[in-house]
């Protein structure tokens, strides 16, 4: 007989949680950039980010407010 194994799904809150989470480690990529093609790797990220989450503020958006971290 298959054992069954209830997966339960995470609450709204952990979920917030979880895509504020992600939503930070794009950002300190950006932020913590050392060269232009890192900076380019964030950038595509959160490009991605935006796509999957179409609902959610944009993530693009929240890079352009920020300096351009000096890059070599």
């Amino acid at each position: 007989m298959p054992i069954f194994t209830l997966l339960k799904t995470p609450d709204e809150v952990a979920a917030a949680w979880a895509e504020r989470d992600v939503r930070q480690q794009i950002l300190d990529a950006y932020a913590a950039a050392e060269t232009r093609g890192a900076r380019a790797a964030a950038r595509l990220e959160a490009m991605a980010y935006d796509q999957a989450n179409p609902l959610a503020s944009s993530l693009v958006a929240e890079l352009d407010t920020q300096p351009a971290p000096i890059a070599a």
